[in-house]
Order: structure tokens, then sequence, then C-alpha cells
């Protein structure tokens, strides 16, 4: 029984620990060199050469740029609002020492316009102006970006497209708040490492039998040893073709997720069928059974799903013919009685009878459920 739960169990949660470790590992790859730059300190940007110019994140302190040549914004049709949200700009890599450079882009908020037009002015009429400090991560343009990049340079045939190609990077620089950037990459790259351990977790939860840890725990509980509960599982009725719900003599089998488990059939008060049709926008997507069950000595009820009402109804008939102590079935006046008199609820028929399980009769006659 445990090493056939244990090798289930362990399929079952194959699955979630595959996408888990699959996420944590693009995670962890995607981020990797930013956690790298996190830790080792963003590279100074007027350091690199143009070949060393990759996604990478990095501090610039910017002293020139040749204008701004694109514009993003967003607009509201109703209102005929147009919001800019980014400016590109045109830089150089290198320091104004460097003879060997390249034109790129900087992307930066609407809020730096004012300060960086003044530079740009500045660039044109030889004037160095005072550093401009940002933080940003180097990404490359995407295929229109480029091409708005490209036109700047060519329109009027200012350059060659060999000229421009010589000339320019398909990069740009986009600006963020360093704390953010770090807090953000930091979380995303933690994530991915955690995701991975987890995974890795699992599988070794699996391979140890961890998945059945509450079902020994349920066993124990209700004072049976494990040799019987093999016994009852073996000779348990099944309701569904991967034995994920077991009626046995002694406890009912139910499977949750990855895990087995299980509750002592003597302590049943109450068992009913809930059914529940699901809808999106009116329309019937899908019906889901289960029946709810109230145990002495569980603070919650437990509710077991069943892959259909004739499996439910199965099950339910089996309790009321050979359990004589459970109530069986669903009304408000049970509910009410339950939840406000459960004294006289157990003289229905919990405190009436022994709670041992009894067999139909030789005509095939089961006791009467009065419920």
């Amino acid at each position: 029984m445990f090493e056939e739960l244990k090798k289930k169990s362990l399929k079952k949660s194959l699955f979630v620990t595959i996408v888990l470790m699959i996420a944590g590992l693009a995670l962890v790859i995607w981020h990797a060199i930013n956690f790298w730059y996190i830790v080792t300190g963003y590279a100074q940007f007027e350091q690199l050469q143009p070949d060393q110019i990759r996604n990478q994140l990095v501090d610039v302190n910017l002293t020139a740029n040749f204008g701004c040549y694109l514009e993003e914004y967003e607009y509201n049709s109703e209102t005929r609002y147009r919001k800019t949200t980014h400016l590109y700009y045109i830089i150089i890599t290198g320091d104004e020492y460097d003879t060997d450079y390249r034109f790129m882009t900087l992307k930066v908020p609407p809020k730096y316009q004012k300060t960086l037009d003044a530079m740009t002015e500045n660039t044109y009429n030889q004037i160095l102006s005072d550093p401009v400090i940002l933080s940003g991560k180097i990404k490359k343009l995407s295929n229109e970006d480029y091409e708005y990049f490209k036109e700047y340079f060519t329109e009027d045939d200012v350059w060659t497209e060999e000229e421009f190609e010589q000339q320019t990077l398909p990069y740009y620089i986009e600006f963020g708040d360093k704390t953010g950037m770090n807090t953000l990459y930091l979380i995303a790259f933690g994530g991915g490492v955690l995701m991975l351990c987890i995974g890795i977790f699992r599988i070794i939860k699996g391979m140890s039998g961890g998945f059945l840890k509450k079902l020994r725990q349920d066993i124990s509980n209700a004072g049976y040893t494990e040799s019987t509960i093999e016994s009852d599982y073996a000779a348990a009725e099944s309701y569904d073709k991967h034995n994920e719900t077991k009626v046995g003599r002694l406890m009912t089998y139910y499977t949750t997720g990855s895990e087995t488990r299980a509750f002592p059939n003597n302590k049943i008060m109450w068992a009913y069928q809930s059914t529940v049709t699901h809808r999106t926008n009116g329309v019937k997507t899908g019906t889901t059974y289960n029946i709810i069950y109230f145990v002495e000595g569980y603070k919650k009820q437990i509710t077991m799903s069943v892959p259909d009402e004739a499996a439910a109804q199965k099950i339910l008939q089996k309790m009321n013919a050979i359990f004589p102590w459970v109530i069986i079935g669903y009304s408000e006046e049970l509910k009410k009685m339950f939840n406000k008199d459960r004294a006289q609820f157990l003289q229905l028929r919990y405190n009436t009878c022994e709670h041992v399980p009894v067999e139909p009769d030789i005509y095939g006659r089961t006791p009467i459920n009065p419920a």
C-alpha cells in the first residue's frame, strides 16, 4: 500500500515540480547577469568599449547628447489626451577623450527633457555640460525603434547605410531608479532560486515518501496500526479508475493534490453530496461533485471530490448500508439541528448503535437511514 501510494504521490507531484523548476531555472538564468552587477557593482558606461556593450546594468555620467529622435506616448481616445511616457536621446559611448566610440540611445522619462535638451544645445555648441548621473539597463532596440534610429542618421543622405552600420550600436540604456531596479531583480533572482529549491525539495519528499506523512498521522490518530490499514486499504472499494477515492471498513481514503489522506469511518457523524454548477457569463462551464463529511474530533468538515454523481451516490449508498451510525443526506432541518443542538443530532443515529460495520442480510436488505 505505502509503496504504491509513494509512487503515485511522486508521479502526481512531478508536473508541479517540473513547472516550478523550469520557471525557477528561467528566472535564475535570465537575471543572473543582473544579480552579478548588483553584487559587484554596476558597470561604468563611459569605460565600456563598443564591443563590451551588452545586456548589463550601468551607471552613466552623461555630459553630452545629440538630441531626441523619438517620443513614446500614451493616447486616451475618449479624452483625446496624449501623454508622453519616454523620450529617446542619441548619446555616444566612451568619454570625451575616447577616439573609438559609437552612437546609441538613452531612453528616459519626460522629466529629463528640459535638462537633456539644454545639454543637446551645449553639445552642438561644443560646450561641456555638467554631468547628469543616471542608472539603467542596456537593452537591444526593437525592430521598429531601430528603424526610427536609422532614419535619423540616413535621411537626407547624411550618412550612407554602411556608415550608419559602422558608427552606431542597436542598443539603448533604459533609465531606471537604482533602488527599484535592485529590488526588482533581487526578488526575481531570489524567486527563481526559491522555486528551484522547492522543486528539489518536492523530488526528495516524493522519493522518501514525505507526501504520506499526513496519511500516517491520520492512521495513528485513528488508533490503527499501519499493517491493519494496509489490509483495509487493499480490500477497500474504489470509486474511480485511479483509486483516488476508496471506502474501506475501517477508514475512507481520498487524494488531495499529491497527498493521500484518510479518516476513520467509526467517527463519521454526517455525510451528504454537494454539487456545484460553474457558470461564466451565465453559460454553464462545468459541474463538480463532492461528498461532505462531518467527523467527530475534526474541527472542519472534510470535502472529498468525486468524479461524478454516480460515484457520489454509490459511496453514500454503501455507507448507508454498512455504517448504521452515519446520517446520510442533507436537509435544512438537519443542518439547523447539527449546528444548534448537536446532542439531539447525535441521538438520531450516532449514539444509538455500536460503531461496527454491518453487512446486508441474506435477503439483501440494508438498514434504513431515518434521515
